[in-house]
């Protein structure tokens, strides 16, 4: 059956439409946009180019986790039909994905990066490609990835345009209706909020006190509930709390950010979704759109610098409307996130803790809910 996103999103997206959708952590969107992609590059090889394929379609996303995913996803709608997929992320050989592009693909699934490298160095041609999907929209079209994907865009000859994310802020809005000439914009669910089927949890606890709070949950029978993805704000913090974890718990963990090998990555990876490592420790490499369908739990030890990637990163405990839960440590280093992190709980239900409701820094945002009983977290 087709989810909420799906059924709106793929009849638009046959119909050529260029689209802007906003939809929920874990609601298919991958789907609605590698089901008409598939079914179009399908037909148009069996009637023009049954023996040698060209690039019809291309997919950029912002890291190779997702890379890899997506195109993992498309070779199994694409099964037994004429469809075949490159996948050009950095980290693996550039001569295999180029010799892979040249023996004749449909799809092309990519981080911008790397896709520049080839254009710039080898001149592939991309005037073949008819649709340009921008997955996590939001984080592709800002300060970093932006310059590489107009490139990119500009090397193409007007093609369609499918966009997605679960947050998508007016400015995003705005530079996407740039790249189109008509979007349709298809908003499933509460947009820009924490996925429903995720209960969520705060905790205020000083930085000091972090990781024995940590240590504390991933030893309770009542709250450790693995598979676990810990999230951290740097690479170093990552290798060094995997570590600090191993040791205090007797818990095997294992880090995973950018500076790791796709070797080691991949398999980290599949390590963690087979349960051999019950606990894994990330940087915001695993936060946007993995599937990570076994993890019902998310503990955010150190909260992002946006409420938005806090979104994305609550959504890894639940996919396709599955109940997870996620925890999150705040503390007074987080202030100018308080009233976005008041507003967000409150959407859900959740607790405030009682320092963060009382902060003069949540004023405006927890005036609504005064009169809510305060329940002391059992931790």
């Amino acid at each position: 059956m087709p989810t909420p996103v799906q059924m709106q999103a793929i009849p638009a997206a046959l119909a050529r439409q260029s689209l802007l959708v906003s939809a929920e952590t874990g609601s298919g969107k991958t789907g609605s946009f590698l089901i008409p992609i598939v079914s179009q590059c399908a037909k148009f090889n069996e009637e023009h180019f049954p023996n040698q394929q060209q690039p019809l379609a291309m997919v950029l996303t912002p890291t190779r986790e997702l890379c890899i995913q997506v195109e993992d996803q498309a070779k199994v709608l694409g099964k037994g039909l004429p469809f075949k997929t490159a996948l050009v992320v950095g980290g693996d050989a550039m001569a295999g994905q180029l010799h892979r592009i040249q023996q004749g693909v449909s799809l092309i699934v990519g981080t911008p990066g790397r896709l520049i490298d080839l254009l710039t160095k080898h001149e592939i041609e991309l005037d073949t490609i008819s649709i340009l999907v921008l997955d996590e929209v939001d984080c592709m079209l800002q300060r970093g990835f932006r310059e590489q994907v107009m490139q990119i865009f500009t090397a193409l000859s007007q093609p369609q345009v499918l966009m997605y994310s679960a947050t998508i802020p007016k400015d995003v809005e705005k530079m996407a209706s740039s790249m189109a000439k008509k979007v349709t914009v298809i908003s499933v669910g509460k947009p820009n909020k924490p996925n429903q089927s995720v209960k969520q949890l705060a905790i205020w606890v000083d930085s000091k006190r972090k990781k024995q709070k940590l240590f504390d949950i991933l030893m309770s029978k009542q709250h450790y509930k693995p598979p676990v993805i810990v999230f951290v704000d740097s690479r170093l913090g990552a290798d060094l709390l995997s570590e600090a974890i191993t040791v205090s718990t007797g818990l095997k963990a294992l880090s995973i950010h950018g500076e790791k090998s796709m070797k080691d990555r991949r398999e980290i990876v599949r390590s963690f979704l087979v349960g051999e490592i019950p606990v894994i420790v990330a940087t915001g490499v695993l936060s946007r759109g993995i599937d990570l369908l076994t993890v019902k739990q998310v503990i955010v030890f150190d909260m992002p610098n946006s409420i938005k990637e806090y979104v994305h990163q609550v959504g890894r405990a639940s996919r396709m409307g599955e109940e997870g839960t996620s925890i999150v440590f705040v503390n007074e280093e987080n202030k100018k996130l308080f009233p976005q992190l008041v507003e967000a709980l409150k959407t859900s239900g959740a607790a405030i803790p009682r320092e963060l409701a009382n902060s003069r820094y949540s004023v405006g945002s927890f005036s609504a809910g005064r009169g809510q009983k305060k329940r002391k977290l059992g931790f």
